[in-house]
């Protein structure tokens, strides 16, 4: 199976698209199954159980953790609650404990951990379709799963980087082949090319589109960075109006799902 464990929607400060077009665009252009990892944002069971069986391709759901310009960044995938805390090690411990699986994403740029094995990660992005400085330094030298992830936020990025996983199609299969490590890295960073046509989309999507919220969120931003350096910060970089069967990282009520085994 060819999997992307990073990708973004429009539910993250930084990227374009909606779900439904991102779920749709995958299926397009042959990926098998793809994680949903908004910024500090689980992405919905049932959101993704329902764009799965509308689109014929497994839908993960998932979270990058970590506010988004200073805390350094997590992966959980397969998860359909959160926890609170400010500990790296709770929250790898609570991922294990829920049966989902943590990726360390760009390791050894600023917002990575390049200390993955020792803090216990699942697996580590030694492939990101956007940093190849960061991918150039993984040595892995305790050998954990490797999985590739785009760290698409928009269209043009996606469709370059991704796992090879060896499983039969459902979720619960994939994770437990990350965790045996019956996968590796495919394809290759994105090209430059690629990378340039997100500004422009971006810039109509987001900002011109709707610069009364592209105002109210970068604000948002200068004031969390400043609470951050403070250390009184919650860990969500914007709070964005709820939706249906979503939660934040800040979510102090937990609500469960069911198991995440559909195809």
């Amino acid at each position: 199976m060819k999997v992307d464990f990073h990708v973004h929607t429009c539910r993250s400060i930084d990227a374009v698209h909606r779900p439904r077009q991102i779920v749709k665009y995958a299926k397009k252009i042959g990926l098998d199954a793809l994680a949903i990892t908004d910024h500090n944002r689980l992405f919905p069971h049932s959101e993704a159980h329902r764009l799965s069986r509308e689109f014929g391709i497994l839908v993960i759901p998932g979270i990058e953790g970590g506010n988004i310009a200073v805390r350094k960044h997590w992966i959980a995938a397969g998860i359909s609650r959160l926890c609170e805390s400010p500990s790296i090690e709770t929250f790898l411990t609570f991922i294990h404990n829920e049966g989902g699986i943590s990726i360390a994403p760009h390791p050894h740029s600023r917002l990575g951990y390049a200390n993955y094995a020792d803090l216990g990660f699942n697996a580590v992005e030694s492939l990101n379709g956007s940093e190849p400085c960061s991918n150039k330094l993984v040595k892995n030298v305790r050998k954990i799963p490797e999985v590739g992830g785009s760290d698409a936020h928009a269209l043009p990025m996606m469709g370059y980087t991704w796992t090879d996983v060896e499983a039969d199609g459902t979720c619960e299969d994939v994770l437990e082949a990350v965790r045996r490590g019956r996968c590796a890295p495919g394809g290759s960073t994105i090209p430059l090319a690629a990378l340039l046509m997100v500004y422009p989309l971006y810039v109509s999507h987001r900002i011109l589109g709707e610069p009364r919220a592209a105002v109210s969120r970068a604000f948002q931003i200068i004031r969390e960075i400043r609470a951050l350096r403070k250390e009184d910060a919650p860990c969500t970089a914007v709070d964005y109006p709820q939706i249906q069967g979503e939660q934040h990282l800040s979510s102090s009520r937990f609500t469960r799902a069911g198991p995440l085994d559909w195809r």
